[in-house]
């Protein structure tokens, strides 16, 4: 019985569970492999006691090690499982790994989607290496954009089992030396791969690098990066379906509001402004164009474009200013989409055909069908991402996911029935020859402005346009070259719509052209319709061979200023307009007031219509007494287009 009194006497002083504070003490006995479990044996001799303390101290300290490490995985489940961001979450992870092995550098690949019909892993995340790699043809290009296939090789099949496992031997060379070259797996400088599983299938892969002390991660080792792994895997695999979802909603939430906005939209060109820019700011496209299939020449035409694009370039096109490339059904990615009837996405610039000077890194297409039926394609290119200070910028490494293309096509399905029903509206509102609004339009349109100029008190100018001596320039050059005229001098009316305003212009009738100008006062009204003027003044069309020129006169009125009754204030400014004519042509006359200082208080307006009248009566006869300029034979080159 001494000696057992004197053993817990002994116990007592040594006490081991409290010699393990200090972390070198548990960092040494890890690495201590301990002896088997066995009952102490008694009266062996003077060394027994002695070497049952070793045995329980070793024991106590690797107890110790595994509470701690237990802890440990609690407390990170519990840190992962608080993050929802994939970023972040592969950042922790990756730093605690780090932290506990000594691993001068890490990586997290995760099965890509962004590459239909192939199996790619693709980094998402590392630390400790070269933000880029070198390609085999000198470039180099982003770490992230850095991806491996899954296959049925010797290294796949081992990251199937789901193990810890090194990929280096003990002379560092690569265990799978055919895979390592296929596929530049040297990259990513690795020592170790832990295949992250999630309900039998490869989520991912993390690499560690060599310690920082230049040796190897011991197999010992293994079990707690095993652990550790599986619960990150399964916060990885929540995030994922978190995003995703997310991402569902927000598109169902984005293809709601977009009906809603766009259901009684029938202005054709504001629904293809408005469908394109909402699927380029959508999936955070850096730009986009919305082509419509013309059923006379079989090519997809470019109708409007939206995004990072100078705004003038911009506006010129959707106005139909600037003329743009037409594609034929299967040529290039459009075209085959279109061709094809169905949606394509590429995110790997090798398989784009890079026609301008700025780099296609990602491309997406979808077909605009009604029934079955191809009416034109949407298509975006790159992506962009906003920097802390908002500031939107090309995103190299961004791609086109499959959540990006569903929402995509959900808007050219939604946009494709709008279409449609916006054609039908605006073939009824349409003048056929110049493609401006018609008369009906104009009065419509008219009224509408009205109203809203009368609740916000704001001023709305109304112009009234006339091609000076038409009757004269369709006699002497023909009618097809008087619908010459008149198409040209639509587009340059046309041209005069101010950016970012609801500016309206119309084709009221035979020579006559009406644009509104909301929100405008009579002095802005008169300096665009001067530019209007001036522009049309150095017009040069040209017709079977032979170059004219033609001038205009206009008119303006002003809600409220001049009347708030939609026919009166018509009046007014189509009376300011002969007052224009009769003062000489080819000028604008603003304010009916003017009128009054001009020609008195009773001045006969029919009167001086019909006065108007009889001189372009006379203009046809030729006769010498014509007071008013001719249309005049442009003298050619040295004027300049609109």
């Amino acid at each position: 019985m001494a000696r057992s009194q004197d053993t817990e006497q002994q116990y007592d002083l040594v006490n081991p569970m409290f010699e393990i504070d200090s972390p070198s003490v548990a960092n040494d006995a890890a690495t201590t492999e301990l002896t088997p479990a066995r009952q102490p044996s008694r009266g062996q001799g003077p060394n027994t006691v002695e070497d049952e303390l070793t045995y329980y101290r070793k024991k106590a300290i690797h107890q110790d090690i595994l509470i701690f490490e237990m802890r440990a995985l609690l407390q990170s489940g519990k840190g992962f499982g608080d993050i929802l961001n994939l970023p972040e979450l592969l950042e922790n992870f990756m730093a605690v790994v780090r932290e506990k092995y000594g691993s001068i550098n890490s990586t997290v690949l995760l099965r890509d989607d962004l590459d239909p019909g192939n199996n790619y892993y693709r980094v998402k995340s590392f630390s400790g290496l070269d933000p880029e790699f070198l390609l085999s043809d000198g470039s180099t290009e982003s770490l992230y954009m850095f991806k491996f296939p899954q296959n049925n090789g010797l290294l796949w099949q081992i990251i199937r089992q789901g193990n810890v496992f090194s990929v280096r031997d003990l002379q560092r060379d690569p265990r799978f030396d055919t895979a390592w070259q296929q596929w530049h797996l040297g990259i990513l400088h690795s020592d170790l791969w832990c295949p992250l599983i999630k309900n039998g299938e490869v989520l991912g892969i993390l690499t560690l690098g060599e310690k920082h002390d230049g040796n190897q991660i011991s197999e010992d080792e293994y079990p707690f990066l095993q652990e550790l792994a599986s619960i990150a895997t399964t916060n990885i695999d929540s995030t994922l379906k978190y995003e995703k979802n997310h991402r569902i909603l927000r598109n169902i939430q984005t293809l709601y509001d977009v009906n809603q906005q766009l259901a009684n939209v029938n202005d054709f060109k504001r629904l293809c402004i408005e469908t394109l820019s909402t699927a380029v700011d959508a999936v955070s496209a850096q730009k986009g164009n919305l082509m419509l299939l013309n059923k006379t020449t079989g090519k997809l035409e470019i109708k409007v474009v939206w995004g990072n694009i100078p705004r003038h370039v911009r506006d010129d096109i959707n106005n139909g200013i600037t003329a743009t490339k037409s594609f034929n059904l299967g040529e290039g990615i459009a075209g085959q989409c279109a061709a094809e009837r169905k949606p394509i996405r590429k995110n790997d610039k090798k398989y784009i055909e890079q026609i301008g000077k700025n780099v296609v890194y990602c491309i997406c297409c979808v077909p605009l069908m009604r029934g079955d039926e191809v009416e034109g394609v949407i298509a975006l290119t790159n992506k962009v991402r906003t920097d802390k200070e908002g500031v939107r910028m090309l995103d190299q490494i961004g791609r086109f996911s499959e959540e990006d293309l569903s929402l995509c096509q959900g808007l050219a399905d939604h946009a494709a029935v709008n279409l449609h029903k916006s054609r039908l509206y605006n073939k009824s509102i349409t003048d056929q020859m110049t493609g401006l609004y018609n008369t009906r339009h104009f009065e419509d349109t008219l009224v509408t402005q009205l109203d809203e100029a009368s609740r916000t008190g704001k001023p709305l100018c109304l112009a009234v346009s006339d091609i000076d001596h038409f009757k004269k320039f369709n006699d002497t050059h023909g009618h097809k070259a008087g619908d010459a005229v008149l198409k040209t001098v639509a587009r340059v009316m046309e041209s005069c719509i101010r950016p970012d305003s609801d500016d309206h212009v119309f084709r009221y009738g035979g020579e006559e052209f009406c644009m509104l100008m909301p929100e405008t006062d009579p002095e802005e009204a008169a300096e665009l319709m001067e530019l209007y003027r001036k522009r049309i003044e150095s017009l040069v069309v040209t017709h079977a061979g032979k170059d004219m020129s033609v001038t205009v006169s206009i008119g303006i009125s002003c809600a409220p200023k001049d009347s708030k009754d939609e026919k009166k204030l018509f009046e007014l400014a189509d009376e300011c307009l002969y007052v224009a004519k009769e003062n000489g042509r080819n000028q604008v006359n603003t304010y009916f007031q003017g009128l009054k200082l001009q020609y008195g208080e009773k001045v006969d307006v029919t009167l001086l219509k019909q006065v108007i009248q009889d001189q372009q009566s006379e203009n046809t006869t030729n006769t010498p007494t014509q007071q008013t300029a001719p249309i005049k034979q442009s003298p050619g080159p040295q004027q300049n287009a609109a």
